[in-house]
């Protein structure tokens, strides 16, 4: 935070006559002498107002939410987030909380956990002053996670996620009370109020590949949330160790083949525990996407056959190639941790060498032969590589070759 942006914002607060803090992450990640991330602005007064001006000073751009009374402030290098301060209230428990104005002490105390309750007044002079009135820094020295308030986890079941994400994040760990509550909410049905959509989106974060997705999992086996996914899902050390063993061979991997959304690796492997009916019923509780739900129900049998084609003797690249480009990311790091010799070596082959396999041969060169176009131009094409891929001919065979496919297929030149 650069001394020109902090002036602005203190100019914003003097032009408004609010006051406003730094609040969440940034004081605790302070505290913590950690790397600063997405920056959180509160306000004692009207939090788009203030974030409209701030973007005009310094150039950047403003989305307002005005139903959360929040409003992002991008194009300065990095995010900003201004809220109003303000209090919920819960009038059933997993649902979302109703939002009146309120301050500074209202808006820490609807907060999570007594770490995030910090909050640093922008608009004096240093050295900061830093508000604690919860305590936060006390735990933050202990090292713990602390509620505040018995009921916090039914009001937000999601918080006990966002609590094994922070465990694994910043080092501590959650206070005996807090699992105590955790595995309490669980037990009464505290997440069954919740909506898949909210469920997906915090679990997806905790199921991010990295160094502590092993301990991240093992929390959620040791506070009972994979029942809160499905009631017969459950976890063997063993899958622990693959996944594992799948979070580091994924590093390793082309760019092309680990994709964006790293959360599939876990997920595939809790799904396949389950029966065909019930990975079913798990993804229509997550809400997932219908686009995604295809591979993961039949991850699974994908891997089971393609592990038993790459373990035959007799096994040719082309019939390597196709069970493999069926596959994805996730299921190529999973053959790559496998224990089989064979499987790992054909997969690694495939990587290195025929999944970059390409003919030259063009579609337009057999159509100048007189063929027409359709789909037999295209299989002859594939035939074409697949040919290439076992060493049976070369480039150069290639156009004769696939004219040999279309005779085989007795489609006669010019036929329609």
């Amino acid at each position: 935070m650069h001394r020109e942006f902090l002036d602005t914002i203190r100019r914003v607060s003097a032009e408004l006559g609010c006051r406003t803090f730094l609040v969440g992450g940034v004081p605790r990640d302070l505290m913590l002498s950690r790397r600063l991330g997405d920056l959180d602005l509160v306000v004692e007064g009207d939090g788009a107002e203030f974030a409209t001006r701030l973007a005009e000073l310094l150039g950047g751009t403003v989305k307002v939410h005005t139903r959360f009374g929040t409003a992002e402030v991008g194009g300065l290098g990095e995010r900003l987030d201004v809220a109003s301060t303000r209090k919920e209230k819960y009038e059933s428990r997993a649902a979302l909380p109703e939002i009146q104005p309120g301050l500074l002490s209202d808006d820490l105390q609807r907060r999570d956990f007594t770490v995030n309750t910090l909050a640093i007044e922008v608009g004096t002079e240093p050295p900061f002053e830093v508000h604690d009135a919860f305590e936060g820094l006390e735990d933050l020295e202990e090292g713990r996670l602390r509620v505040l308030h018995e009921a916090s986890f039914e009001d937000d079941p999601t918080r006990i996620l966002r609590g094994i994400r922070f465990e694994t994040r910043l080092g501590l760990r959650l206070a005996e009370e807090a699992v105590r509550t955790a595995r309490s909410a669980v037990d009464s049905g505290a997440f069954e109020a919740l909506s898949g959509d909210r469920l997906r989106r915090e679990l997806f974060r905790l199921l991010e590949p990295g160094a502590s997705l092993r301990e991240r999992l093992q929390r959620l086996l040791e506070l009972g949330l994979l029942s809160v996914l499905h009631p017969n899902l459950s976890l063997a050390e063993g899958d622990l160790e693959w996944i594992d063993r799948a979070v580091r061979v994924r590093e390793s991997l082309p760019s092309d083949l680990v994709g964006v959304e790293g959360w599939g690796l876990a997920l595939s492997v809790l799904v396949g525990r389950l029966g065909p009916n019930e990975r079913m019923e798990m993804l229509d509780r997550l809400a997932v996407r219908p686009a995604e739900r295809a591979w993961l129900v039949e991850s699974k049998e994908a891997l089971g056959h393609a592990v038993e084609v790459l373990a035959r003797q007799d096994v040719k690249p082309h019939e390597v190639d196709r069970v493999l480009r069926a596959l994805r990311g996730e299921q190529i790091a999973f053959l790559l941790a496998s224990s089989s010799a064979p499987v790992v070596q054909w997969t690694q082959r495939w990587i290195d060498e025929f999944r970059g396999v390409e003919v030259s041969l063009t579609g337009q060169e057999l159509r100048d032969a007189g063929y027409p176009p359709g789909p037999g131009i295209g299989r002859a094409l594939e035939a074409t590589r697949e040919a290439r891929l076992d060493g049976l001919i070369s480039k150069e065979d290639e156009l004769q070759f696939a004219l040999n496919v279309m005779r085989s297929k007795n489609l006669e030149v010019g036929e329609e």
